[in-house]
């Protein structure tokens, strides 16, 4: 390398008369060009080969002309060479391209230094560079190649390895290291890679170990224990690779390994693995027919009570919708496998509760059941299948079935039992000539016999206030005239409610007509209800006007049917009842609680 002029202060002009103050017999022997820049740059000194690789520039121009990628002239801020000087860093193997003073280019790979003075000061800089010839260029290529691939194999996070065919670790990156917890690479270089591997596992790997080196490209796991005795579960790809050192003697393949510590993969996926035999066992056990399929409706898995429920063993990857043989709807009706409700159900991402339908089995049996389709998501929210659980419900119908054949008996008795005791009644006053009492008692069991009918097609479960209201009124309309004005909303009454208020219902209709609106053609009943509350608690409230009929003057007694609405209904149903006689007509308010209790 040149140093600084020791003659002290020169001129640069001199300097570029006077190449260099050395030996030129010895400096011109150099295989490559070398000349000293000043600080600003400047050439100071260069010998014969420098100044004949820049066509005789230096001399003329006292410069390195230098241009970019784009062909254009640099300044000096944007080259290499001002890096050096500004920050004293070297620059290796740099490829720049010089311009003759003819414009003639020329491509050089040059080495940069910088030079200080006793205090460390850059003063300037030193630069050897040679002709970048085709095969110069090709090997730097090679060599930054080379760099840049040892630069990622030594940062991958994954361990790889070169594996001699007697199966001794020829070299490993860090990664694998550290999956082997060696602090460095002599404590496992060198030695036998089967040592590392679980006893369990070291026959297999050296099977494979040795179909690699004859030329195979195979993957495989195995365990190894640690240096620090840790268990790994790992996975490796391995290929056949020549050492560069065998290229010419062909000695045969080694192994190069990536391998991947897959310990906690494999872990989740014994985990998983585990839970979904725990569930498939769950639902075996299940008494309930449960299956599941894809995202096109294809069978993926059913339990053993699907083949009990259906009669047949459903085939998976077959069947789709469903695993019944003929699924019908509770009436007998076939129903299309595409409109099925699982097919609904994955078709708008939605589930069903409760679906009733009937399982044809092939030996023509039938089974009710209630269908539970819902759609299966995966983590995105994705439908990618679906699940359908059937309960047999064959018992509830039967339940059913005798439970309402034991209802229609009843009430068939019931009113048997009414008709004879109106029978009764009307034997007992039929000598009584003018009794007007058997017409009421008789008006009353009719009333109570409607209210019966009503409860009767509902199964005794529950009667509509409404429907309750028209049987009650029905035997006081008059043709063409609109004896009652009633409204109010759908309110559905206990079988108590029912009974309890269509007794009243009728006694104020029986006194309308014999004293009240009902008695005269132009007499109206207006009969509205409307929901409230009471203390929080859900309240009935009925309201019963009479208007258009004759004055009304309160009674001097109570009757049986006031009794009835005043202790009746408040026994009953712990109603509230106001009665109010106006000359305009009767006023009846009548609060029922709709609580359960």
């Amino acid at each position: 390398m040149l140093n600084a002029d020791p003659r002290g202060e020169t001129s640069a002009t001199e300097c570029i008369e006077h190449p260099l103050p050395f030996d030129e017999a010895l400096i011109n022997v150099l295989p490559m060009a070398v000349c000293t820049l000043d600080a600003d740059g400047a050439v100071l000194r260069y010998n014969a080969l420098a100044d004949r690789l820049c066509g005789g520039g230096l001399v003329k121009l006292g410069r390195l002309r230098i241009v970019g990628s784009d062909g254009g002239l640099q300044s000096l801020a944007d080259t290499p060479l001002a890096h050096t000087l500004r920050t004293g860093r070297s620059g290796s193997d740099v490829q720049l391209s010089l311009i003759c003073p003819d414009d003639t280019p020329v491509s050089v790979l040059a080495n940069i230094e910088a030079l200080r003075n006793d205090a460390g000061q850059i003063t300037g800089a030193v630069i050897c560079f040679q002709a970048s010839t085709p095969a110069a260029e090709s090997s730097l290529n090679r060599h930054r190649d080379v760099e840049w691939l040892s630069a990622i194999v030594e940062s991958t996070p994954e361990c790889v390895k070169v594996v001699d065919q007697d199966g001794i670790l020829v070299q490993m990156n860090p990664a694998g290291l550290r999956m082997l917890e060696a602090s460095n690479a002599e404590q496992v270089e060198g030695a036998y890679v089967i040592d590392l591997i679980a006893p369990e596992h070291q026959a297999h790997w050296r099977e494979q170990h040795q179909r690699v080196c004859a030329g195979e490209k195979l993957s495989w796991e195995f365990d190894v224990i640690s240096l620090a005795g840790n268990r790994r579960h790992m996975e490796t790809h391995a290929v056949p690779m020549i050492l560069p050192s065998d290229i010419e003697g062909r000695h045969g393949y080694v192994q190069l390994a990536v391998t991947r510590d897959i310990t906690e993969r494999k872990r989740l996926a014994l985990a998983n693995s585990e839970a979904e035999h725990r569930l498939r066992n769950l639902l075996d056990a299940l008494p309930t027919a449960v299956y599941t399929t894809d995202a096109e409706g294809v069978i993926t898995y059913f339990n053993q009570a699907c083949v009990e429920l259906a009669g047949r063993v459903p085939q998976i990857g077959v069947d789709v919708w469903s695993v019944i043989w003929r699924l019908c709807r509770p009436d007998g009706s076939v129903i299309e496998p595409g409109t099925c409700p699982l097919a609904v159900a994955l078709s708008e991402n939605r589930s069903f509760h409760a679906v009733e339908a009937l399982a044809l089995r092939p030996d023509g049996s039938g089974v009710p059941f209630l269908g539970y389709p819902a759609p299966l998501r995966n983590n995105a929210g994705e439908v990618v299948g679906a699940v359908n659980m059937m309960v047999d419900i064959t018992e509830r119908k039967v339940a059913e079935d005798h439970r309402q054949l034991l209802l229609n008996e009843l009430n068939h008795r019931v009113k048997n039992t009414l008709a004879t005791v109106q029978s009764i009644a009307a034997q007992s006053f039929r000598r009584e000539v003018g009794n007007q009492s058997y017409p009421w008692f008789e008006g009353r069991l009719i009333a109570l016999s409607k209210a019966h009918d009503v409860l009767s097609r509902k199964n005794w479960q529950a009667a509509d206030l409404r429907e309750v209201v028209d049987q009650v009124a029905a035997p006081f309309q008059v043709d063409g005239h609109e004896r009652f004005a009633i409204q109010g909303p759908a309110q559905r009454l206990r079988p108590k409610q029912a009974l309890a208020l269509a007794m009243a219902l009728h006694e104020l209709c029986t006194n309308a007509s014999k004293y009240g609106a009902l008695s005269t053609h132009t007499g109206q009943v207006r009969l509205t209800w409307q929901l409230a509350k009471s203390d929080d608690i859900p309240c009935l409230q009925i309201h019963w006007e009479e208007v258009g009929g004759p004055s009304v003057e309160a009674p001097t007694r109570k009757g049986f049917g006031t009794r009835l609405l005043e202790r009746g209904l408040a026994g009953e149903l712990n109603a509230e009842v106001r009665l109010a006689y106006l000359k305009s007509g009767l006023l009846c308010d009548i609060g029922v609680p709709l609580n359960d209790h």
